[in-house]
């Protein structure tokens, strides 16, 4: 299951996953600065600690929103339509952003670090779909971190997934123009850890001819435990949980002294 192929396929659709795709920039953006200012004991605003690698910026939910808001942002995704479209985001944005291809296993080439804080939001990390790869990818991330520099992933918590059920996840109808689209994700499980999302987006109205769009991707089902566990053995240190300060958990670690 090709990860990129995904998210190239997908980059003229991600943001209709979002009900109002520039209000959840705002939120997140918050969300993000607040995490990052709090981890590093950063006064609120203040001009320190603003170098950010966004190990997974996709086209750019948190990169365009970090950037918005004065931090010095670098952004990586495997996909390079992604990341074309990140591009032309942040020039309508009027944003300076260094925006770029790699894949998380191998981005410290292609950066030059230290950065203050390294973040992987999204559920990125489980496209990762066994261990040695995540701890290769998070050895990388830890690598570009100066010293006790953080790191930040937020990750889907499947202790509250039902495993082995193929389910319908449905965003909802979006508009966009004159176009309406319905988007739904079809789960399907390969074993117990490991399942497979249909992204289903029908489009509907506009100039053009209607029609289904199916793209599909692949996770690995890691339980947030054992994801920590990971952290630790690819060198992170203070490795731990935060409920409550983003949609989905994140999941902390520091690079050491």
């Amino acid at each position: 299951m090709d990860t990129r192929r995904f998210y190239d396929e997908m980059a003229p659709y991600y943001d209709l996953i979002f009900e109002d795709w520039n209000a959840s920039m705002s939120r997140q953006g918050d969300a993000i600065r607040a995490l990052i200012e709090g981890e590093l004991g950063v006064p609120a605003g203040s001009p320190g600690a603003r170098r950010v690698l966004d190990a997974a910026c996709g086209i750019g939910t948190q990169t365009l929103a970090l950037a918005a808001r004065g931090f010095q942002v670098t952004g990586r995704d495997l996909a390079p339509g992604a990341v074309a479209r990140l591009t032309r985001e942040a020039a309508a944005r009027r944003l300076t952003v260094d925006a770029g291809v790699a894949d998380m296993r191998s981005v410290a080439a292609t950066v030059s670090g230290p950065f203050d804080a390294v973040i992987a939001f999204d559920n990125s990390i489980p496209h990762l779909v066994a261990d040695p790869d995540i701890v290769r990818a998070l050895g990388e991330l830890r690598r570009v971190l100066r010293p006790e520099g953080v790191f930040l992933c937020s990750v889907r918590d499947y202790d509250l997934v039902e495993r082995g059920v193929p389910s319908i996840h449905p965003y909802g109808e979006r508009v966009r123009g004159d176009e309406t689209f319905r988007v739904r994700q079809e789960w399907t499980w390969d074993d117990p850890m490991h399942y497979r999302i249909a992204l289903v987006i029908e489009r509907q109205g506009g100039s053009g001819p209607g029609g289904e769009v199916r793209i599909t991707t692949r996770y690995y089902a890691a339980p947030v435990a054992r994801l920590l566990e990971l952290m630790s053995e690819a060198g992170f240190v203070d490795c731990r949980r935060l409920d409550g300060a983003f949609y989905q958990p994140v999941l902390v670690g520091r690079r050491p002294k």
